[in-house]
């Protein structure tokens, strides 16, 4: 996998993020753009395991939509080897537990010891999380881990709408209740016109059974 990918290495200061966009929000646009100011490259990694409601097609094609002004991202996918069913499933499942834990450091030192050198990445980019202990416990093992392997972890403040976070469940709440008038504080215009559009309608459909379900 890394050798398909040797075209896109750059020289120069590096760094890293790595997003599921389940959707694309402005959250993520805010941190993206954040990390991007601060190295010559910042990659952009895209979850590619394909067990969001977004499918990883869609979700890949509005990052690189809301993405295309800056000019020193790549974006590329994870494979099968970052936040994926073989290094970290429980993510998918949302349990933060002892499995969870171990599955963490996998996926984390994987990306310090092999991918991140790969590309000249040496410093990674993550959002403060409020909300999701199992994500703030992949944070932390970051913190743990990353800099034992010369890779520095700097944690970026969330962005807030007036109602607090920008968060993606945010987002797939707001489709639910249809309130699309309130989506452009939290989504770009390319965001917001695919939730909007045809193509997103069983994306739309599938939001409302599962809150229904509940």
């Amino acid at each position: 996998w890394l050798e398909s990918e040797k075209a896109l290495i750059r020289p120069g200061f590096s760094g890293a993020v790595v997003v599921n966009c389940n959707p694309f929000t402005n959250g993520h646009r805010y941190l993206i753009e954040s990390a991007a100011q601060r190295v010559d490259n910042l990659y952009v990694f895209v979850v590619k395991e394909d067990r969001s409601v977004f499918p990883f097609e869609v979700r890949y094609r509005l990052v690189e939509q809301g993405l295309r002004d800056l000019g020193n991202i790549v974006v590329l996918d994870t494979s099968r080897y970052i936040v994926s069913g073989a290094t970290f499933p429980t993510y998918f499942l949302k349990k933060d537990d002892s499995v969870a834990r171990i599955q963490m450091d996998l996926d984390v030192t994987l990306f310090a010891s092999k991918i991140a050198p790969y590309f000249g990445i040496t410093r990674r980019f993550v959002g403060t999380e409020p909300n999701c202990p199992l994500t703030g416990g992949y944070n932390a093992a970051m913190q743990r881990i990353l800099p034992a392997h010369g890779i520095e972890l700097e944690i970026i403040e969330r962005k807030q709408a007036q109602k607090g976070v920008i968060s993606a469940s945010k987002v797939r709440e707001l489709v639910v209740r249809n309130d699309f008038q309130s989506l452009p504080e939290y989504v770009p215009t390319t965001t917001l016109d695919y939730l909007q559009s045809d193509e997103a309608a069983a994306i739309r459909e599938r939001l409302q059974a599962d809150y229904q379900s509940k």
